[in-house]
């Protein structure tokens, strides 16, 4: 085989070259994460998943502001556990990192349902994998920084995001609204429990994710302040189809103990205060933070959602998830156009896996009474 030599002025001609490459790479958009294994992922080997029916295991990003709350007031609802028992069934909730990881759980028949932001929730119900059941929250997403101070001023700036999060879209439309769009920051994805470490070693410039760690990161280090904040991401309670289509009656008590949940938040502060505390510490097993040290933050988080929420239930899933001009069915072409989701799905593949019976149901029965809550 010739040995192959060149002279310095090719060298110079391929280095040149080499480097415009790379240098065009890094203006791409990121391309698709390969598969990840999140079996070995250090969290989730740490759970032992069940393949008996009968028990019902839910995933759920954690902290989530309110959503946490009413997911730890329903883990101790004496009503629900003893519906559910006289059924034979048995409900364990899991703290996830964000949606995309619970997916991946739920696809493999690992997890029976999950409560979602909208992104991993859209995903999901267009390739028909879940049937959604109920609005479970809606609440709020907020951009940080240190030296940002507008919107406009992110241009080549490093921001993270939860990468096919509530955030990661929140983030996509902000920069849109703002005549910007991926190619025009530094994109990098990651998990919301990293960031605040990396925006204090100054390898980010902003970052967004969903309350409460937003608010939080703030007053970890009072140097950062929020650029932005949107109340206008909801999360959903979806069932894996094929399960759904087998237990109905499971899923219409966990509907019901949701709404307990929120009459349980709404009779006092103390009751926000106790639930708090639940919340930083199952949080802690996702969240090398001290939480526990907030716990004003997450009260009035929640308490703010709750008041914005007092109508949500009854109206929200008319007007703005089913309708088909709805805010819901606006954000799903939006991520069809920016390929967070495949362009092969329609608004209708999603709208087929919306079912809102058993939510018709329960909110037409008589308001429920408040949970009773275990020791």
């Amino acid at each position: 085989m010739r040995e192959l030599s060149f002279t310095r002025h090719e060298i110079f001609i391929l280095l040149f070259f080499l480097l415009l490459g790379i240098s065009w790479a890094g203006c791409k958009e990121p391309q698709k994460s390969p598969a990840v294994n999140f079996e070995a992922h250090p969290l989730y080997r740490q759970y032992h998943l069940s393949r008996d029916e009968k028990t019902i295991e839910i995933g759920v990003p954690t902290p989530w502001a309110t959503v946490s709350h009413l997911v730890e007031v329903m883990k101790r609802d004496e009503i629900l556990t003893k519906d559910l028992r006289r059924m034979g069934y048995t409900v364990k909730f899991y703290p996830f990192l964000k949606g995309d990881e619970i997916n991946y759980f739920l696809k493999k028949g690992a997890l029976e349902g999950a409560i979602m932001g909208d992104v991993p929730t859209l995903k999901m119900a267009a390739e028909g994998s879940i049937t959604v059941f109920s609005l479970f929250h809606k609440g709020s997403v907020s951009l940080v920084s240190r030296d940002v101070y507008r919107v406009k001023d992110l241009k080549h700036k490093r921001i993270a995001f939860p990468s096919g999060s509530i955030a990661h879209f929140y983030l996509l439309e902000l920069l849109k609204k703002n005549g910007m769009s991926l190619r025009d920051i530094r994109p990098v994805p990651m998990d919301t429990r990293d960031m605040f470490e990396a925006i204090e070693q100054r390898k980010l410039d902003a970052l967004t994710t969903f309350e409460p760690m937003a608010t939080v990161y703030t007053r970890l280090d009072p140097r950062l302040h929020t650029i932005n904040r949107s109340y206008s991401t909801y999360g959903f309670l979806s069932m894996r189809k094929d399960y759904a289509a087998r237990h109905p009656r499971a899923i219409q008590a966990l509907l019901e103990a949701q709404f307990r949940a929120v009459t349980w938040l709404q009779e006092s502060d103390r009751n926000i205060s106790r639930a708090s505390r639940w919340v930083a510490g199952e949080s802690a097993k996702v969240m090398p933070l001290p939480l526990g040290n907030y716990i004003s933050v997450l009260d009035s988080l929640c308490a703010e959602d709750l008041l914005n929420n007092v109508d949500v239930y009854e109206t929200v899933m008319d007007r703005e998830i089913l309708a088909d001009d709805g805010a819901l069915r606006k954000e799903f072409e939006f991520l069809r156009q920016e390929d967070v989701i495949a362009r092969d799905k329609t608004w209708n593949d999603v709208r087929a896996n919306i079912d809102t019976r058993l939510l018709s149901r329960v909110l037409k029965s008589a308001r429920p009474a408040a949970s009773r809550i275990l020791p």
